[in-house]
């Protein structure tokens, strides 16, 4: 059973990633794997960009009702 947290987080790292690709967007910059790794080192420096990028998608890819 999902809790709200695990809900909250989900709809942060969607918030995080639009964010990311709007602003690769607005910079006339491709959208890849690459740049949006990069970005995320931005928004988050201390992170490990991969690990982040990876688990953020697979929490993207889970069906939330």
């Amino acid at each position: 059973m999902e809790t709200k947290y695990t809900k909250d987080a989900i709809y942060i790292c969607r918030l995080m990633f639009g964010q990311a690709v709007l602003e690769l967007l607005a910079d006339n910059q491709p959208v890849t794997n690459r740049t949006l790794e990069a970005k995320i080192k931005v928004m988050l420096p201390d992170a490990q960009p991969a690990l982040i990028y990876k688990v953020a998608l697979d929490l993207l890819n889970e069906n939330i009702s």
